[in-house]
């Protein structure tokens, strides 16, 4: 069942009292398939553990494998990513997770009850497959999931997920929808790097959202529980309840730049307000001959544009002062893909475009 909450903006200082658990950019880890064990038992590269299952039978999916989780090399922003692989079929799941974090709470700072997890995505282009991936924050037996997000590769929609119960809905782990208005999913960006986050509260039980437009919060039913596990996930996406959906296809992952703290007060993020404008940039055309126009419907001023291509280069680059919509001459550059970051007042956004 799938609930809706209307979300109201928190202000609040930065912990001076932090502690950093891990941080992971995978830049350091060779290329290829993490690890060979894909039953969870046994550690592969960067000590990372791998779970795939095609689930039980009968199920269409045939992909499970340790190809599903690979180190990648990606553009020049990014280096090294992490992929998963989805499954293919109507059933099966995957998940990638370092161990460890019992040994960090349990040693934590007393007062520090708020755990922290943030990490980067590529939205993909959508359609297609109709897998969900995401993040859990997992209690030690695995059935609670204290807080996490719930991605769909089809629509694009990003979801909060927190174990919850009220007067009207028996305690269980539920979706949560994060658009601005109560009812409606949060669509993001295609193709575009992501950042969210995500928090645990211990004591209160609260959970916390934050990214590129949104920044919200639920008060979970799983305070005074010790989170055991954070898990990068990924499921079919089937539904067996109306609207059906059956999933046919894989959605490929590809996650960077991933921090876990454990804090006394927020720090998600290191920010308090996100706005959705800065995911809101048009680029077009794409692909493109000679000019290329970025625009956006929010008045956003943009502050500068460069442009690099795949071996990390910058190839152009331009400062602006306010103006909302430019246009760039690339006549000059050779045919290929080159990532475009462009900064705002809002913030700053990397897009991929294509030179004729």
């Amino acid at each position: 069942m799938k609930k809706f909450l209307l979300f109201f903006v928190l202000i609040t200082t930065p912990t001076l009292f932090a502690q950093a658990v891990n941080s992971e950019n995978f830049n350091s880890l060779a290329t290829g398939n993490i690890g060979t064990d894909i039953t969870g038992a046994t550690a592969g590269a960067g000590g990372f553990y791998t779970y795939a299952s095609n689930g039980t039978a009968p199920t269409t999916a045939t992909n499970a494998g340790a190809a599903n989780f690979q180190i990648v090399a990606n553009d020049a922003t990014h280096g090294k990513v992490l992929q998963i692989i989805g499954t293919n079929g109507d059933k099966g799941s995957r998940y990638v997770w370092l161990g460890g974090l019992p040994t960090s709470w349990g040693a934590r700072t007393a007062g520090n009850e708020i755990l922290e997890f943030e990490y980067e995505f590529y939205t993909g282009a959508g359609g297609g497959s109709n897998n969900l991936a995401g993040v859990s924050i997992y209690d030690a037996p695995g059935t609670k999931v204290l807080g996490g997000f719930s991605f769909n590769t089809n629509t694009l929609a990003l979801s909060g997920v927190a174990y919850y119960s009220s007067a009207t809905a028996t305690a269980g782990n539920y979706i949560f929808y994060l658009g601005a208005t109560a009812g409606t999913n949060l669509i993001l960006t295609a193709n575009t790097w992501v950042r969210v986050g995500v928090s645990f509260n211990k004591t209160t039980g609260r959970v916390t959202w934050k990214g590129p437009g949104l920044n919200g919060y639920v008060t979970g039913a799983a305070a005074a529980t010790d989170p055991d596990e954070i898990d990068f996930t990924s499921t079919s996406g089937t539904t067996t309840v109306a609207p059906i959906v059956t999933n046919t296809s894989a959605a490929t992952i590809l996650i960077d730049n991933f921090v876990t703290r454990i804090s006394a007060t927020d720090t998600l993020l290191q920010n308090d307000t996100f706005d959705v404008a800065t995911t809101n940039f048009s680029v077009f055309p794409n692909p493109v001959n000679d000019f290329v126009t970025i625009s956006n419907s929010e008045n956003i001023s943009v502050n500068s544009i460069s442009i690099t291509d795949l071996n990390g280069r910058v190839v152009k680059q331009n400062t602006y002062s306010n103006v909302t919509n430019v246009q760039v001459n690339i006549s000059d550059l050779s045919s290929g893909v080159y990532m475009m970051n462009i900064t705002s007042d809002k913030g700053s956004v990397t897009k991929k475009i294509i030179k004729n």
